[in-house]
């Protein structure tokens, strides 16, 4: 039923991969994405008795969860190691070094343009790019889901210019 609670080992279970990869988007590092993720599930385990299904899905409430967690932990860590930091999360191997090496340019040079949208369109990319609906990311960001839409495309379309713009 929409208002039952489900069981939190349940919650683990479905959310662990798809806030881990969140957390690592916003983060670069495996060892402080691992390490916040877990910050994000004990947090989740001492607020799930106060969790109501009917004011968050379990998806807006764990992402909120980890928003929080991940901003925390940049703030800490300083907005300067940002990018640094998402840099060395690089695309797998491919078996040709030329496609590897190519596939690195444009990675670093997308995550340049990302890190100079602002914090808003750079949350809803990620955000959308985790797995959530346009009402989950409105939730999460405090706005609607037709403003959580207009961030997005918004930001979408900026990326899409700023590229243009680079190659030429």
């Amino acid at each position: 039923m929409p208002g039952d609670k489900p069981p939190f080992e349940e919650l683990y279970r479905d959310f662990l991969n798809r806030i881990y990869a969140y957390v690592r988007a916003q983060l670069g590092s495996q060892a402080d994405a691992e390490d916040v993720t877990s910050q994000v599930f004990i947090k989740a385990w001492e607020a799930y008795p106060r969790y109501e299904p009917q004011g968050a899905t379990p998806a807006s409430w764990l992402f909120r969860i980890a928003r929080n967690a991940a901003l925390d932990h940049l703030r800490s860590a300083g907005r300067k190691e940002r990018l640094a930091r998402a840099v060395a999360h690089e695309p797998e191997a491919v078996a040709d070094p030329a496609e590897l090496a190519a596939e690195r340019i444009q990675h670093r040079a997308l995550l340049a343009l990302v890190e100079r949208l602002p914090e808003r369109q750079r949350e809803a990319i990620s955000l959308r790019h985790s797995g959530l609906s346009f009402a989950e990311v409105g939730s999460i960001l405090g706005s609607s889901e037709d403003a959580a839409k207009m961030l997005y495309h918004r930001a979408l379309r900026v990326l899409r210019e700023a590229a243009a713009e680079e190659t030429g």
